[in-house]
């Protein structure tokens, strides 16, 4: 009887795991694109941040260099009345070292236009403007543009407008405009133009005497900035060297000239496709404030400059004693509205890309990371559904094979019990009489016994290899264990029977084995060539070596071979064939399995080779090395010598 395992909860229950996992792969993919898109969101807004942080601190210091060095205004203010500030820039300024010379230029303009170009260099040694005889050659390519005509007005003559734009005040006539920042050099170029005046009705006017346009003009380190501040403003804002997340590279912004580059040199200098660009080096009119100073006390002199991105900057000095103290306004950078000199006019752009390549390769190896990492944990989940449903089959399956065996055994032990009982009654009931019948009950109830005990020993030694009993093996004739086998299998060939032929070579083969475990192997092998041998009543029993680490010992019948699907599950535990079962053949269901597991204990295989005209089992066991046997050689004789000095004695 074979009793068939019901579906059951967890079956079900698997199932429907398994579909949650698929919808929970479905929303982590989901999810991972959506945490994708939001990291690579916030890495492109961090570095903008981080870049406009940048630029705008490397132009703040510039600005600050542009306002600190401006020298005061007033109709009797001169060049040399600039020195103070000079002095305070060099011994307070944060990088003073940005500066590297200072000239103060005097470019005649209107009536003075005939005059020469004047130059007085800053000597920081002599704290003094030390005239110039010719004009510095860094200051050539500067000066040829300070004394360029000015740009066409509109004014009349002797008038200007102050700021560009239509209703404005007047201004007397001015200098060319030059940006604050001039590439030559490069260089800040901070004009110092003719100071108008408030009459008595509170017009601005200029004085007829021209004077002529003074500019200072500011030397910057280019060295210093390479070498020196820019790494440091790096290190600032993006850490240090090789542990900064970015690669930068500065470039001159009209030429492409490379100026500065965090790698060093090499290929990775070129950044082709940025994941951040900033242009700067220019001066910001907005950040005035920050160094604005403002004293308005009523009766007291007093200073104050002030910035603005859509106005100009103003300046407020004392007037000569005795006129008005009010504030006078000049344009010093900014040109009307649509003129080119509003425009921004950077020198420098500063091209940010991540080590990896971009912040698109960082987000994409994130997301296969995490999808790695998500799915790895996925794929446990799915495993481990698929090892209970494995585990709950194979549990289902056993406990089956349990109760067949249960049943099985409580059959076959039934049998055996049942004609021992019977005989053993018959002769204590004195029923039988004559010597021979009692003999005939003696071999009756002896081979019953023999049945059980074989069948008590098959349970015994399946229960020792679950509880993982080892074998201790030595060098045996393989034909010594056939032999063994065949004496033990004798009285069920008698009863059947069952003719054996043994096929050995002349020369012992030797293997490595337990005798007694190998023995019982072969004779369960024997036993199912007899249930299964068919009507043809014979066993063959071949000794042969397979190469030369191994040696078989095949059993053979002439039976109908077992069906294709048992092929696989016959070495199971407590498994019977369809055959088995329909030709109601008694048997547990454990002889395969422990002829599989005494040769996989000796490290052998069983090989099965079956058809309709019968069945082949072949049992590959390792052939004993010439060395293991000269050492069992040696021992056996050392303990025969030892019985021998033992019995003397």
């Amino acid at each position: 009887m074979r009793l068939r395992a019901r579906p059951s909860g967890p079956l079900l229950l698997a199932g429907i795991l398994a579909g949650l996992l698929l919808m929970l792969a479905s929303l982590q993919w989901r999810w991972l694109g959506q945490i994708s898109a939001d990291e690579r969101d916030r890495m492109q807004a961090s570095l903008r941040s981080q870049v406009a942080q940048f630029t705008q601190e490397f132009d703040r210091e510039l600005t600050r260099a542009y306002f600190w060095l401006q020298a005061d205004r007033g109709p009797n203010v001169t060049a040399a009345d600039s020195i103070g500030h000079f002095q305070r820039w060099f011994s307070s300024a944060p990088q003073p070292e940005l500066v590297r010379a200072i000239h103060v230029v005097s470019v005649p303009h209107g009536q003075a236009a005939r005059g020469a170009v004047e130059v007085s260099t800053y000597d920081r040694q002599r704290e003094a403007l030390v005239p110039q005889q010719t004009v510095p050659a860094e200051l050539t390519a500067i000066v040829a543009r300070l004394a360029a005509p000015p740009l066409p007005t509109d004014a009349r003559p002797g008038e200007g407008r102050l700021d560009g734009r239509a209703g404005a005040p007047p201004l007397g006539p001015g200098g060319p405009f030059v940006p604050p920042v001039a590439p030559e050099g490069p260089a800040l170029v901070i004009p110092r133009p003719p100071v108008p005046v408030v009459n008595a009705g509170g017009a601005i006017v200029f004085s007829q005497e021209q004077r002529p346009w003074d500019y200072t003009v500011v030397m910057l380190d280019t060295t210093f900035m390479r070498e020196t501040f820019v790494p440091e403003l790096l290190k600032r804002h993006f850490g240090e060297g090789t542990a900064s997340a970015y690669r930068v590279s500065i470039v001159d912004r009209k030429s492409g000239a490379p100026v500065f580059c965090s790698e060093g040199s090499g290929d990775r200098c070129t950044i082709a496709r940025p994941d951040a660009s900033e242009e700067f080096f220019e001066i910001r009119l907005r950040e005035f404030n920050r160094f604005v100073v403002v004293d308005d006390r009523r009766g007291q002199p007093g200073r104050s400059m002030t910035g603005s991105s859509s106005g100009p900057m103003a300046t407020t000095a004392p007037l000569p004693p005795g006129g008005p103290r009010e504030r006078v306004t000049m344009n010093v950078v900014r040109g009307p509205e649509g003129d080119p000199r509003r425009e921004r006019q950077p020198l420098w752009r500063a091209d940010f890309a991540h080590q990896a390549g971009s912040l698109e390769a960082v987000v994409a190896s994130t997301r296969r990371r995490n999808l790695l990492v998500s799915s790895s944990v996925l794929a446990l989940l799915g495993a481990s559904i698929a090892m209970l449903v494995v585990s709950s089959t194979r549990a289902r399956r056993l406990a089956a094979q349990q109760m067949e065996f249960v049943a099985g055994v409580s059959h076959e032990l039934r049998t055996p019990l049942a004609v021992i009982r019977s005989a053993a009654e018959n002769l204590a009931d004195g029923v039988v009489h004559d010597r021979e019948q009692v003999q005939r009950y003696g071999q009756l109830i002896a081979g019953e016994g023999r049945r059980l005990t074989e069948m008590v020993e098959q349970v015994m030694e399946f229960a020792g290899f679950d509880a993982g009993r080892s074998l201790d093996t030595r060098p045996v004739a393989a034909i010594d264990v056939a032999q063994a086998a065949i004496e033990a299998s004798g009285p069920l060939l008698a009863s059947s029977e069952t003719h054996v032929d043994i096929d050995a070579p002349d020369t012992p083969l030797l293997v490595q084995a337990n005798a007694a475990a190998l023995a019982r192997s072969v004779q369960n092998l024997i036993s199912n060539a007899v249930k299964y041998g068919g009507p043809d009543r014979w066993v063959g029993v071949r000794i042969a070596p397979a190469d030369r680490r191994m040696v078989t010992i095949a059993v053979s019948d002439h039976g109908d071979g077992i069906a294709e699907p048992d092929l696989a599950r016959i070495f199971e535990p407590f498994y019977r064939g369809q055959h088995a079962a329909d030709g109601h053949v008694p048997g547990s269901g454990l002889g395969l399995s422990l002829v599989d597991r005494i040769v996989r204990q000796h490290g052998g295989r069983v090989e099965v080779q079956s058809s309709a005209k019968g069945t082949t089992f072949r049992l590959l066991i390792p052939a004993a090395s010439a060395a293991t046997v000269g050492a069992e050689e040696t021992l056996t004789t050392a303990e025969a010598g030892l019985d021998r000095r033992g019995a003397t004695s």
